[in-house]
């Protein structure tokens, strides 16, 4: 998770087409014809998605480990005047006391939990913040995309202000990959390491299916197609028994 960048992570992540995930969200729901009220946002950031869906009339809710970046998240929501509760805990274990119409999990935090018993909690305790009928949705960064490398980058250009370089190693055995980063912000360097695991389709429905969700689907990410042997990010939707 992000930390010590915490502060200018909207800044390096500037690139990131928000606007599409939210809008692949939508259609995601639309394709189920479902129409929440209230959406719960499963390791949220520094609430960027959080917000444009706040933005668009939906009852909001963000949890993130990081505490850092929830305290951006907030930072954000009071100067846009917008009603968000925000939390900082643990994706197995947090609490709001109350259920949701709909959860997602955006930009491979799943990956993020590398140990399966912990996935398996986090899953579980998503499912009790759901109302029957009520679909989950995350995306999944694929072993293809850390065989391809595609977490070994940089922008280390004089212009940008958030300088960065990530360079990852992949294990194919364990299926994880440690990301050793470091960023250059206005002369300050900083570092983290993140570390993610690909987990696979089998051990995903088989905690989807304990957790007691259904109709799972997985996509190619952004479209509604199968997802293919290079697929380096696949979505699943399911729906809360």
């Amino acid at each position: 998770m992000f930390n010590v960048i915490a502060p200018f992570y909207d800044e390096l992540m500037h690139a990131v087409p928000y606007d599409m995930w939210t809008e692949y969200l939508l259609l995601l729901l639309a394709q189920r014809d479902v129409r929440p009220e209230s959406i719960l946002d499963v390791c949220c950031g520094t609430g960027i998605v959080t917000q444009s869906l706040a933005v668009k009339g939906y009852q909001m809710a963000g949890v993130d480990l990081s505490a850092p970046m929830i305290v951006e998240a907030k930072r954000k929501a009071v100067e846009a005047d917008l009603k968000i509760d925000y939390l900082a805990a643990d994706a197995a274990t947090f609490e709001f006391g109350q259920t949701y119409q709909c959860a997602y999990s955006f930009f491979d935090s799943f990956n993020y939990i590398t140990d399966l018993g912990h996935l398996k909690k986090a899953i579980e305790n998503t499912a009790r913040h759901l109302e029957p009928g009520a679909p989950l949705i995350f995306d999944l960064n694929t072993a293809y995309a850390f065989e391809a490398k595609m977490f070994d980058q940089q922008d280390t250009r004089k212009k940008t202000r958030v300088q960065y370089r990530w360079v990852g190693d992949y294990n194919s055995s364990t299926r994880i990959i440690e990301v050793a980063m470091k960023f250059w912000v206005d002369g300050q360097e900083y570092e983290e390491k993140h570390i993610q695991r690909a987990h696979t389709r089998e051990e995903i429905d088989t905690m989807l299916l304990g957790a007691g969700f259904e109709q799972i689907e997985v996509f190619d990410s952004y479209t509604l197609d199968h997802p293919r042997k290079q697929s380096d990010r696949v979505h699943f939707v399911c729906v809360k028994a």
